[in-house]
Order: C-alpha cells, then structure tokens, then sequence
C-alpha cells in the first residue's frame, strides 16, 4: 500500500473536503430554512410576545 501524502488527517483529499462541505452546507441551509418557516408558522398561530 503506498503512503498518500496530499491526504488531511481526516483521510479525505481536497477535492473530496469540498464537496463533503458543500453537501453539509446544503443541509443545514434547509435545515435553517424549515426551521425559519416552523417558528413563523407557530408565531402566527399563538405569538410568544
């Protein structure tokens, strides 16, 4: 087995971090999304203040 020095120390190269990171960046942008319209949703049901 040969030694892969352009790996992090996670074991994932570059090219693979970015796209981990954009898919995780996708999530949670819907994540905030569903979140932002579930607290608008309540707030217009029974308001908090």
């Amino acid at each position: 087995m040969t030694d892969r020095t352009d790996l992090s120390f996670t074991g994932l190269t570059d090219e693979q971090a970015q796209e981990l990171h954009s898919v995780y960046m996708s999530g949670l942008w819907l994540f905030v999304a569903v979140a932002v319209v579930a607290h608008v949703a309540v707030f217009i049901w029974r308001p908090w203040f």
